[in-house]
């Protein structure tokens, strides 16, 4: 009997187990969105709750499009945990499936010594017992492979399979099971990913090949985007001859009686038109509608076109053949390559051409026509960091603290106080929040006000806070057969409220919630910002500030907190970025820093500390401020404190909620100092220098000793050394001996006495 181990219970667990590409499950009898196309396939054999991939929204559980989606991050993980979804795992090269799909006992006994001849005794999952799932890793990527065996059903089909579940599929790896409405259990524990046994795909191979050799009444070892050495230009064709040809070619079960056939006319069309897959995917999609012998899901038939991946086996050529052989003459190969000559007119002189439709105009500017025209303002909502009329993006690490930060800001705003040092341009806000309920926004909104000063009936007319927690937030959609861009009718009644509220500020919060296309798509990036959120701003005659979660590789250290696309930075005129300032992401202290000003200078840095639910300022590094008040010095010595305090002594009043704050050049400086001095009254002298090749750099060592400067870049640590330097504050003097009695140089302040003589 086998032993029955407890598997990780959460996607925190999955992903601390090293498995990252995590997709969450609708539960089984799940209530359905009557908009998903889920909805018809309740209760039919197609129902797929239990085994779909897809979310929690307002009205019910919804699919969405999970194959382009990028790693998920921990806002991602706990939100689909909070909404009781089950753990799915994509699988591929670094997590094959082997889907032992049959109820046979005397058959699943036989793949499972199967299994242990060929690769010893690997991870298994059961759901519907003696049904079982096999994980095993690969050293090269593989196609998608299948043998089918055991008796006919009613279509004439095996009724039992063995899969090998590639890229671009998926399978359960926590929940319940749709028909036992029992948890799926793991009867070998699952191990860490990177500690799954590796097989070559040849292997797997053969695996498979002995399988047909010991299951009963087994089919061909079926595969999906087959490896080929064919020339795929030579698969090419012109796009109306091959319309014409899927067009006068049947789609019924005669022709095309099983899936597989169904794909490869899928696959012949995608690899026949490589450089106009909008137009491919159309032709395909028509032809798929035209089924005599019954429907085809359009959302199934779309993941089925975007898992048909190159190298590709056959193409226009075979495309023409088929039309050719079953379209009763009316379409000619030859026609293909050559095209008819056109029929004699019955006049030389042709009919009327119908009216052109309107001209497009541009307007053109002589500079000429600017003189003695005052130009108008640039107009900010914070000064220099959030422009009036455009799309600000806010991007930081899940639990950083952006909504946090975006409420404080935008209260400072509907107030007319300062934020940062900065002036705010005072207007009506309302933020569109899909991460935290009511009852969180409402504990922090208070926590602002006190930092603040104020009331809630100070912000009450001013301020609109809207809680989307697991509700349907996308604000487009993307017609996958055009590629264009549709807003949703949440985009509708958020543009209508802020319209009739009067409202000259948006935030949305995040990206992740409201954005329904692919994060490294340029195009949908860029009309996403453009022409939704950027339409946003226009139409309340104000600005829009999106808030979003870097990529790893954007929050890793010395990342520049993007995701995905490049579009992204490209398509907004100014960019935020917020982020621990302790590189193990400990620690009240934040580093705001602007990556992108489009209409002011970028670079601009702000050190700010968690207190009692806020942000206070602590300092900071302004590279413009013709458009801002300047950072204020606080109280005299107010800098030494600061560093002597360990950043711990700057008050709400002169943070971010109002005020200003030590220059962070001063900090730095002072922070300098103060090490320089700890580091002279060490017992063992402690050795720097000035040379950048030295071992005992002084910016490097200093840093490294102080929790102070440990919060700031290196760069900013050598600027702040070279200023001391240069003003004479730190001088060289010898601090003890080596054991050969040379000298050991360091530095102490220019007025200390030498400390060795």
């Amino acid at each position: 009997m086998l032993q029955i181990m407890r598997a990780p219970q959460t996607f925190a667990d999955y992903a601390a187990l090293g498995y990252k590409r995590l997709v969450p499950i609708i539960p089984p009898n799940a209530p359905i969105s009557e908009t998903s196309s889920l909805f018809k396939r309740i209760g039919t054999p197609q129902d797929s709750r239990g085994k779909a991939v897809g979310v929690r929204g307002a009205n019910g559980w919804y699919g969405y499009d999970w194959l382009n989606q990028p790693d998920p991050d921990a806002a991602d993980l706990n939100r689909w945990q909070r909404m009781g979804a089950g753990i799915g795992i994509m699988t591929g090269q670094e997590a094959l499936a082997i889907d032992a799909d049959t109820l046979d006992q005397t058959c699943a006994g036989k793949i499972l010594i199967a299994v242990m001849e060929h690769f010893g005794a690997v991870p298994t999952r059961i759901g519907r017992s003696p049904k079982a799932l096999y994980l095993i890793r690969l050293s090269a990527p593989m196609q998608y492979t299948r043998v089918e065996f055991g008796p006919l059903n009613e279509q004439g089909r095996r009724v039992s399979r063995v899969e090998c579940l590639s890229a671009g599929r998926q399978f359960v790896a926590h929940g319940v099971h749709p028909v036992t409405l029992q948890p799926y259990v793991w009867t070998t524990p699952l191990v860490p990913q990177h500690q799954l046994p590796i097989f070559a795909p040849e292997q797997v191979q053969a695996f498979m090949a002995h399988l047909r050799e010991i299951l009963p009444n087994t089919g061909e070892i079926v595969t999906e985007g087959a490896q080929t050495e064919i020339a795929q230009a030579s698969l090419r064709g012109d796009p109306e001859k091959v319309r014409a040809a899927v067009k006068a070619t049947p789609n019924n079960s005669a022709m095309f009686g099983s899936r597989e056939a169904y794909r490869d006319f899928g696959y012949a069309i995608k690899a026949a038109l490589p450089d106009d897959e909008p137009e491919a995917f159309e032709i395909f999609a028509d032809w798929c509608a035209r089924w005599e012998d019954g429907d085809n899901d359009p959302d199934v038939v779309a993941a089925d076109w975007r898992r048909m991946k190159p190298p590709f086996r056959r193409g226009a050529n075979w495309l023409y053949e088929l039309a050719e052989q079953h379209s009763g003459g009316q379409f000619q190969k030859v026609d293909a390559f050559f095209d008819k000559l056109p029929d004699e007119p019955e006049s030389l002189f042709p009919k009327d051409a119908p009216e052109r439709p309107e001209p497009i105009t541009i307007k053109w500017v002589a500079p000429l026509d600017w003189e003695g025209v005052t130009p108008p303002v640039r107009r900010f909502k914070i000064a220099n960091m959030i422009p009036d009329g455009e799309v600000t993006l806010l991007t930081g690490a899940g639990g950083v603290g952006k909504t946090l930060l975006a409420q404080q800001s935008m209260t400072c705003v509907a107030l007319g106080r300062p934020f940062l040092g900065r002036r705010t341009a005072q207007c009506k806000v309302m933020m569109f929040l899909c991460e935290d309920s009511e009852d969180e926004l409402h504990l922090r909104q208070r926590a602002i006000n006190k930092a603040l000063g104020v009331g809630m009936a100070d912000v009450s007319d001013v301020l609109r806070i809207a809680s989307r927690k697991y509700m349907d937030n996308l604000l487009c959609t993307w017609d996958r057969a055009t590629g264009t861009m549709k807003r949703s009718d949440v985009w509708h009644r958020l543009r209508d409220d802020a319209v009739k509220w009067g409202a000259g500020l948006i935030v949305v919060d995040t990206i992740a919630d409201t954005f329904g296309g692919s994060e490294i798509d340029r195009s949908q990036v860029r009309q996403f910002v453009q022409a939704c959120l950027g339409r946003l701003a226009q139409d309340i005659g104000g600005a829009v500030l999106a808030l979003g979660h870097p990529s790893k590789a954007g929050q890793a250290v010395g990342g520049d907190g993007t995701s995905g696309s490049t579009a992204w930075h490209a398509s907004v005129r100014s960019r935020l970025y917020l982020q621990h300032a302790s590189q193990d992401g400990s620690g009240p202290f934040r580093r705001l820093e602007n990556r992108k000003a489009n209409y002011g200078a970028a670079g601009d840095t702000f050190m700010l500390r968690w207190h009692a639910g806020a942000f206070d300022m602590v300092s900071g590094k302004t590279l413009g401020a013709d458009d801002m008040d300047a950072l204020g010095g606080g109280a005299e010595g107010s800098a030494s404190a600061a560093a002597d305090a360990g950043l711990a002594g700057v008050s709400g009043g002169a943070g971010a909620a109002g005020g200003g704050a030590p220059a962070m050049s001063d900090v730095i400086d002072d922070a300098l100092l103060a090490a320089v001095v700890e580091a002279a009254g060490e017992a063992e002298p402690v050795a720097l220098s000035s040379s950048a090749n030295a071992r005992a750099y002084a910016p490097k060592v200093l840093r490294k000793r102080s929790a102070v400067l440990s919060l700031y870049p290196m760069d900013d640590v050598e600027a702040g050394w070279h200023r001391v330097v240069k003003a004479g504050r730190v001088r060289a003097a010898p601090v003890g001996r080596k054991a050969n009695r040379m000298p050991i140089m360091s530095y102490v302040l220019h007025t200390s006495a030498d400390v060795f003589n």
